[in-house]
């Protein structure tokens, strides 16, 4: 199979619930050096603030580091005055202060008054994450670039609230993930990365639900549980269906990938941000060539059937 050009093979499938994940085996691409945000906060090389004038769409963060550090589109950010999730990956320069754009994932909290520190551990849910990119506004410049549309994605938060029957005081998206993945602790700890895995694809309710692809092998061993665990949140909410074919939904996917509408604009950091429209919902970096990561979700969730994929046995 082949994404932007590059040979991907499929790994062997892991059901958990309603959701089938599947490795994506390719070679590692790019020459660059970087931390991963959850390898740099974990030893204090970037810190996470609210701006010297807080405001809901934008986080300062500080590059302690001599090499970039990435920080991926859902990724998210549990703090400050609330907490965030990223709108899209951004690549920060060493030894830098960046402004990221990012959007409320805890509707009910705001002020220093409960300011936490910044930390972060997962990936926002599928459906959530691509809402937030088919509502990015990329037709303002300067800081109003790439603002999401905030409404929507509180909407998508009290969406899966309702839809789990589980609701916290601040609306925290967090709130919910950690009583989803803490029920499925013992099935989330059966997926590690394989050898040469550089992505992973997802499926339920018949069809992808989106995938992730990233330059490096290591860079997906650290991203790997965080978005499984949100696509979770998703796909427990799912019922049965009957089988279908996993090798032709997610080749069926790719063919939609390769048809966006594809519009590419100078990063927040490093690189260029390649934004996917139309037939999906996608964004993307790259840098030198190299795609650094890729995330991309149907265009639409509806089902054309009610159908479970079956398992790849590779």
């Amino acid at each position: 199979m082949k994404l932007f050009q590059r040979e991907l093979d499929l790994g062997p499938a892991v059901e958990i619930g309603g959701l089938t994940v599947i490795p994506l085996i390719g070679a590692d691409e790019g020459g660059t050096d970087y931390l991963t945000a959850p390898e740099a906060l974990g030893v204090g090389l970037v810190e996470v603030s609210e701006l010297d004038r807080p405001e809901v769409p934008s986080l300062k963060v500080t590059n302690l580091a001599d090499v970039p550090v990435l920080f991926v589109e859902g990724q998210t950010l549990i703090g400050g005055d609330q907490n965030r999730t990223m709108n899209v990956t951004v690549l920060l320069p060493a030894k830098s202060q960046t402004a990221i754009p990012v959007s409320c994932v805890e509707a009910h909290r705001w002020g220093a008054s409960t300011r936490r520190r910044y930390a972060g551990s997962k990936v926002a849910p599928g459906s959530l994450r691509s809402a937030k990119i088919a509502g990015l506004d990329y037709s303002r410049r300067g800081e109003g670039m790439r603002r999401s549309d905030q409404g929507q994605v509180w909407h998508e938060v009290q969406r899966l609230e309702a839809g789990h029957q589980s609701f916290s005081d601040t609306a925290a998206l967090d709130d919910l993930q950690d009583r989803i993945e803490g029920n499925l602790a013992p099935d989330l700890n059966r997926v590690t990365a394989q050898p040469r895995q550089v992505g992973v694809v997802f499926l339920a309710g018949g069809q992808v639900v989106g995938l992730d692809v990233f330059d490096k092998s290591s860079t997906l061993e650290q991203y790997l549980r965080p978005i499984v665990g949100g696509h979770t949140v998703d796909a427990s909410l799912g019922d049965d269906v009957e089988d279908v074919d996993a090798v032709d939904a997610i080749e069926e996917f790719l063919a939609q990938v390769e048809a966006a509408r594809v519009e590419k604009v100078a990063a927040v950091g490093l690189g260029d941000e390649i934004l996917l429209k139309d037939t999906v919902n996608g964004v993307g970096l790259e840098l030198d060539g190299s795609l650094v990561h890729l995330a991309a979700f149907p265009s639409s969730t509806e089902p054309r059937e009610r159908r479970r994929s079956r398992p790849l046995l590779v």
